[in-house]
């Protein structure tokens, strides 16, 4: 076996390794702590539901910003620097009705993502098409009829 051969699966295995570490930590999100930035903040929490300023409380007549997540429930207030002096955490906020049913409308897929299966079938979805395509062809010459472009379906 060539030299080359154990470095390139060294290679590979290190890479998957650390897209799935990174894909995994910012899918569950990393909470909040004293001396974040607001870059990092946004980063682990996502953008803010709401952002103003209030008063420092050790600076009179300055402000600081706040930003509020309503669904998780958190506060973050930054000092002069920019970064989490002081996290609150307060009820999460109940969604309106109309927040609901506009979640609801939403097109759901109608199976959940599998690791495996989905790339799959977005590998084999050529042939498909082909299949597809070619039975509609035949279709076409065997019948009197108009010929009619077959719909192709999601990949998925």
């Amino acid at each position: 076996m060539p030299h080359w051969k154990p470095k390139l699966i060294a290679l590979v295995l290190a890479l998957t390794t650390a897209a799935c570490s990174t894909a995994i930590s910012t899918a569950t999100g990393t909470p909040l702590r004293s001396g974040m930035t607001s870059g990092e903040a946004i980063t682990a929490m996502g953008p803010p539901d709401l952002k103003d300023t209030v008063a420092d409380p050790n600076h009179p007549g300055s402000t600081v910003g706040r930003y509020v997540w309503l669904d998780s429930g958190q506060v973050a207030i930054f000092d002069d620097a920019g970064r989490i002096a002081t996290l609150q955490r307060v009820a999460p906020v109940q969604r309106p009705a109309a927040t609901a049913e506009a979640q609801a409308a939403r097109p759901t897929p109608s199976r959940p993502f599998d690791p495996l299966e989905t790339p799959l079938n977005y590998a084999t979805f050529p042939l498909k098409a082909a299949v597809i395509y070619g039975a509609a062809g035949l279709q076409c010459l065997i019948s009197t009829g108009p010929c009619v472009k077959p719909q192709l379906p999601y990949p998925s």
